[in-house]
């Protein structure tokens, strides 16, 4: 059992003795669930491990990088890099999709930034899971996407954007435009278009909405 699986036993789900669980080439490719959905999905952002090739230091802002020859190590093993301006939109909600080798392992969404919803699963390291201070699934998608990245597979963000929906109203004597989010009703419709399709949810999708 490795390091990480004793931390977080139910990490075992996904990896076992350095192999994912799934078979990836059975998972359907980004371009297929586009002619599915009808409906074109933007590379946003990818995964690398958090090195200083990729993050340099600046100033005196020091950084912790990850070590792959520290079996022990803890920290963040990996980070993302913007590909597209809408990495960091928020003016949007966004659904999203998170693809190795362009094969979809999971669907979500986020009501703030992309580049905030995957900065939240960075903080599931394995010395945040020691303390309790992580979610379980921020530890399993982070684990799930450095373990890919350790192995040369290609981790990409996909985003597909929401608008929020604007509506003036009148109460207690005041007119107001209220802002209102469907983003969650949204991630349950392409959800369940994944699963029209393809008989089974991502195989990262751990749990519904978040």
């Amino acid at each position: 059992m490795s390091k990480s699986n004793k931390i977080y036993e139910k990490l075992g789900n996904y990896i076992i003795n350095n192999n994912f669980t799934f078979n990836l080439d059975e998972q359907p490719m980004v371009q297929d669930f586009e002619d599915v959905i009808g409906e074109n999905i933007g590379l946003v952002a990818k995964c690398v491990p958090n090195i200083e090739k990729f993050f340099p230091s600046k100033g005196k802002i020091v950084r912790e990088y990850f070590d792959p020859d520290d079996e022990n190590y803890d920290g963040k093993k990996i980070d993302y890099v913007k590909e597209d301006d809408l990495w960091t939109d928020e003016d949007c909600e966004w659904l999203y999709c998170l693809a190795y080798d362009g094969h979809i392992v999971k669907l979500g969404m986020t009501i703030t930034s992309l580049k905030s919803r995957y900065g939240s699963y960075s903080c599931g390291t394995g010395r945040a899971m020691k303390k309790g201070s992580c979610s379980t699934t921020n530890f399993i998608i982070s684990e799930c996407n450095a373990h890919a990245v350790m192995n040369n597979m290609e981790v990409e963000i996909y985003g597909i954007s929401v608008s929020k929906k604007i509506e003036k109203e009148t109460r207690f004597g005041v007119t107001k435009e209220c802002i209102y989010s469907t983003i969650r009703d949204k991630e349950t419709m392409i959800t369940e278009a994944f699963k029209n399709a393809y008989g089974h949810k991502p195989v990262l999708c751990i749990q519904d909405g978040k």
